[in-house]
């Protein structure tokens, strides 16, 4: 039997399903491509296989498959190559190296494999490759330095090289992978496929579609049908509504009066995450107003002092009743008092659970709204997820980080004085006291005519 017939053998066991991926993507013309598709559908099978094929077919090849664990490296990923090589020639399989992660044929092609999670995605990295697989893409926690800083220069160089994503929807619509799917579907290097394609007996559809909780719930509408949600079970702040909270708010008689806020998130690696609010006391509502973020480089006090200064000028305050920050950074909260008179204080926390649960029940009760203005706050509130089920930690995004705007408001929340007025007693009331005449009635009028008045 030749590499072709092996190739061709491969082929032929997969599901028509997994065919059409198959013949997709080899066809495409493109450097990359992506298969957003349901669970069920055997995608970390066709990868396998996928990689194989091009094993086989080039002497030498390079390939890097990357998945999001090494848990599920060793439980899902590993069992499958393993029964694809029992069902090939000896000849044509390939020995685990365990040292490298690696997969070496007789031909001299390889395929190294690592869960990337966790700061792992160098461990991909090489001088060159011919094809890179990224599975469970929407479960990568850094998924555009995986593909753009480890994978894709190692692409670049080798002609007909191919980078393949495939992967059910993300549990939050702010994930990395949404955003390639958009540009997937814009250059025409992407494909979709719902539990309906898979060629399962409509009874046992069904049957999915009950154990995910119904044809309405989110789990079925994510995992089944590709829709772009954020999962209900992981939310950090449920409550949220951006139609009904987010609102531009009319200043009354005595906002000047209200007690201001700046709370902040400190981060370097994560972001810098600031926010600006006042406490309306009568109506018991907390209005954010602006926010300021930054990261990396930019995260140095002097910046961050002069972002603060400059957004306070703009909203004319001239006094902030609390500065309430994280407590993990004291270095430079002293800095930012003593260099430019800008004091911030470590605020108490609780358990994790416990403020997150005060920022629900304000939310719940109408008690926050939030300036248009706060894009990345609103995005938090809207895709903000935990990291799993535990609910122990916030999740990862490209764009919001460790959804740390989301954690400025949870301080903000917790330390906000809901009991001291800050409306004087005397407020609106003249102290001078002047008689006033009552109102001239018609039988007043009456009195007068009679004694010629």
């Amino acid at each position: 039997m030749t590499a072709s017939e092996v190739i061709k053998l491969l082929f032929n066991k997969l599901k028509p399903v997994q065919q059409d991926m198959f013949k997709k993507f080899f066809s495409s013309n493109g450097r990359k491509y992506i298969i957003h598709c349901s669970r069920r559908l055997g995608k970390t099978h066709l990868l396998c296989v996928i990689a194989i094929c091009v094993a086989l077919s080039k002497p030498n090849a390079q390939i890097r498959y990357a998945t999001f664990t090494q848990k599920s490296l060793k439980k899902m990923v590993l069992p499958i190559f393993k029964t694809l090589f029992d069902s090939i020639p000896k000849k044509y399989s390939a020995s685990f190296n365990v040292q490298d992660g690696s997969y070496k044929f007789k031909n001299g092609s390889q395929i190294h494999l690592a869960g990337v999670n966790n700061g792992r995605s160098d461990t991909l990295r090489g001088t060159s490759a011919d094809l890179a697989l990224v599975d469970e893409a929407a479960f990568v926690d850094e998924l555009t330095y995986l593909t753009e800083s480890v994978l894709m220069p190692q692409l670049l160089t080798v002609e007909n090289s191919k980078l393949i994503m495939a992967s059910s929807s993300p549990i939050s619509p702010s994930h990395e992978f949404v955003d390639y799917i958009s540009q997937a579907k814009t250059d025409g290097y992407y494909s979709s496929y719902t539990i309906y394609d898979a060629g399962y007996a409509v009874d046992l559809v069904q049957e999915f579609c009950s154990e995910a909780g119904g044809a309405n719930s989110t789990t079925w509408k994510r995992e089944y049908l590709n829709a772009i949600v954020t999962d209900e079970t992981l939310a950090i702040i449920p409550e949220w509504d951006s139609r009904r909270f987010v609102q531009m708010t009319d200043s009354d008689e005595v906002y000047s009066l209200y007690h201001k806020y700046c709370s902040a998130d400190w981060g370097v690696r994560d972001k810098t995450a600031i926010l600006w609010a006042t406490y309306d006391f009568k109506k018991a509502t907390l209005i954010v107003e602006a926010e300021y973020s930054c990261s990396g480089q930019d995260s140095t006090t002097r910046n961050i002092a002069n972002n603060i200064i400059d957004k306070e000028k703009i909203l004319g305050w001239t006094n902030v009743y609390r500065r309430p920050a994280d407590n993990n950074n004291l270095i430079l909260l002293q800095d930012l008092g003593s260099e430019f008179n800008i004091h911030f204080y470590p605020t108490n926390k609780d358990t994790l659970a416990a403020m997150i649960n005060e920022v629900r029940l304000w939310v719940g009760q109408g008690r926050i709204l939030v300036n248009p203005n706060c894009v990345e706050l609103i995005s938090c509130l809207e895709f903000g997820v935990f990291q799993d089920q535990k609910r122990r930690e916030f999740g990862r995004s490209k764009t919001l980080g460790h959804y740390d705007m989301l954690a400025s408001l949870v301080y903000l929340v917790r330390n906000v004085d809901q009991h001291t007025n800050p409306i004087p007693s005397t407020h609106g009331t003249n102290v001078f006291t002047h008689y006033t005449p009552p109102n001239e009635t018609e039988s007043f009028h009456q009195i007068k005519k009679i004694f010629n008045l």
